[in-house]
């Protein structure tokens, strides 16, 4: 939360009329009690105990410290109350970690309870309330209209100064809720430590004090331990989402989103270790998914001392805890990082480095919960790898190395997606065929003519564009799919590689011969070509219109041709 300078005149000149006014009232208008300073000592003690440990509870964070306040106020006045709360108030935001201003937090809070004091205290001795009430009856129905006004006043004031500080508060209304019930639910401790108090003056707290403070630590050890529950079952949902992708792309952008919705980063990146070099692979900042790193950089090589730890989870919550990351900049925006290792068994593979605009903002379940989603990851990606590798190795010709017919399926489906959304204006494709190979394999053995193959698909990979795919479709015939080429330029293409291997001589050594002495052939081929839009609508009939021209306009004609595929004349020979 930052406050602007009009802002900030506004809470400080409130603060300044308000506290010592408020404080003379309470002291010189409104009736206060015999004071027992071991009494009151032992309270503050309590109340500064209870303040500092809230139990949370989904995303509220509930402070059970009220009904030390009303004792105070029941047994005590107005004026004992107020410096209370106002201890509370300073005891509370400035042992808060929050990057917001403690001075500002600290006037704005303070003079919202100091009103939400005057004004309840004023309720209660309006209705009849007096400082020691006798009466259980007098003091359970005015103590619940204090009580009320009290609950009600503060949350009412707090919506006025998040809408004044333009500070969007999330689920208000149901905190305001759940403060109201808790605020009715703690009375009753208050109303009974007040008669035991006359009874057993200031020995009272051993019966209510001490019980309070251990029923609560072990509520909050509870509710942790419920946390971290939730924790582990976000992560196992989190772990069976990211199984379900086969790819390492998808593998990666699926947990950087997930990720999101269990931790409240705002930047994240995530890094190979590759011998000691660091590759970023996963740049998200400002949500969105983006190729170069503006908010951080690193060095390219993992030096020993320069920061990242290999083996452990680091938080780094504000700027001088980050100087430890020596040769790592961030920012000056960012506040805080949290640095995990991602492991395979006990060797370091890489890094999950996460960001954030606030200071203390990640929490010692946020670590838990990223060593358990370092681990889901990496097995993840595993996963996808050995899957790409399998799909790689099933559509790839283990002949010549090249994609192989499965392959140019889903290639040309992806071209035609692409095409269809504007992406690419039109596709082309080459269909090549080594003329006459049957008689090569019979004159000089089926070793040659796989050796002839492997050197063809080295040529046609030198004429082979950014964005084209090549394919050996089947037998001695290959295929090149051209993304945004238009039939002429794919023409020309294809003529140049005909030239091209008309003018080769290719070495091979013939096994049909005693010697087996390599010898030179040559070789020459035929090719067909045609387009889409011109030709084609679909990826089917794109192929078969380039088949149509090769063995028409190429085969057909004599060979050592390109056939380019015409409407009206499926023979043309350029």
């Amino acid at each position: 939360m930052q406050y602007s300078a009009m802002q900030k005149r506004v809470i400080l000149t409130l603060w300044l009329l308000l506290f010592p006014s408020i404080l003379y009232v309470s002291i010189h208008y409104f009736p206060l009690g015999k004071l027992d300073w071991f009494d009151i000592g032992f309270n503050l003690v309590v109340y500064a105990l209870i303040m500092m440990l809230p139990v949370r509870l989904n995303s509220v964070s509930l402070s059970l410290d009220r009904w030390v306040l009303f004792y105070v106020f029941f047994h005590y006045g107005l004026v004992v109350e107020f410096l209370f709360i106002q201890f509370g108030v300073f005891l509370l935001l400035f042992s808060d970690r929050s990057s917001t201003s403690k001075v500002m937090r600290f006037a704005g809070n303070s003079a919202i309870f100091a009103i939400v004091s005057l004004t309840s205290a004023a309720v209660y001795y309006a209705v009849g309330g007096t400082v020691g009430e006798p009466s259980v009856g007098r003091l359970a129905l005015f103590g619940f209209l204090y009580a009320s006004t009290y609950s009600v006043m503060n949350n009412l004031l707090l919506l006025a100064y998040f809408k004044f500080v333009k500070y969007k508060a999330i689920e208000f209304w149901d905190s305001a809720v759940k403060d109201y019930i808790i605020t009715i639910l703690l009375l009753p401790f208050a109303m009974t430590l007040c008669f035991l108090t006359a009874l057993l003056d200031n020995k009272s707290f051993l019966l209510i004090g001490i019980p309070f403070i251990l029923v609560l630590l072990i509520t909050r050890r509870y509710v942790q331990s419920e946390g971290l529950h939730d924790v582990l079952t976000s992560a196992t949902a989190i772990g069976h989402q990211l199984a379900k992708n086969l790819r390492v792309e998808d593998v990666m952008d699926t947990f950087i989103s997930k990720l999101k919705t269990v931790i409240p980063y705002e930047n994240a990146y995530i890094i190979d270790l590759r011998k000691d070099k660091l590759v970023m692979l996963r740049v998200v900042e400002a949500g969105q998914i983006v190729e170069k790193a503006e908010l951080f950089t690193c060095p390219d090589w993992l030096i020993a001392g320069n920061g990242l730890d290999t083996e452990a989870t680091c938080v780094y919550s504000n700027r001088k805890m980050m100087s430890k990351l020596e040769q790592y900049h961030f920012a000056p925006a960012i506040q805080s990082v949290m640095t995990t290792p991602i492991l395979r068994g006990s060797k370091t593979e890489g890094f999950l480095i996460l960001t954030a605009s606030s200071r203390y903002i990640f929490t010692e379940l946020h670590t838990k919960m990223i060593g358990v989603l370092a681990g889901y990851l990496i097995a993840s990606i595993d996963k996808a790898m050995y899957f790409e590798k399998t799909v790689e190795k099933s559509e790839r010709c283990g002949l010549t190395g090249l994609h192989n017919f499965r392959y140019l399926e889903r290639k040309m489906d992806e071209e035609m997606i692409r095409y269809h959304t504007k992406d690419i204006s039109q596709v082309s494709v080459i269909i090549l065929d080594i003329d006459h190979f049957k008689s090569i394999n019979d004159s000089y053995g089926h070793q040659s003519g796989n050796d002839l193959l492997c050197a063809f698909a080295e040529l046609l990979k030198s004429h082979l564009a950014h964005g084209a795919t090549l394919t050996r479709y089947g037998g001695e015939e290959f295929v090149m799919l051209l993304p945004n080429v238009d039939k002429q330029q794919a023409y020309k293409i294809a003529e140049s590689i005909r030239m091209e291997v008309m003018a080769t001589n290719f070495r091979i050594i013939p096994d049909l011969t005693a010697d087996r002495q390599a010898i030179q052939v040559q070789m020459t081929i035929s090719a067909g070509v045609a387009s889409i839009p011109s030709d084609a609508n679909d990826a089917k009939d794109l192929l078969r219109k380039a088949d149509r021209a090769l063995y028409i306009g190429g085969k057909q004609a004599g060979r050592n041709r390109v056939g380019v595929y015409e409407e009206t004349q499926f023979n043309t020979v350029v």
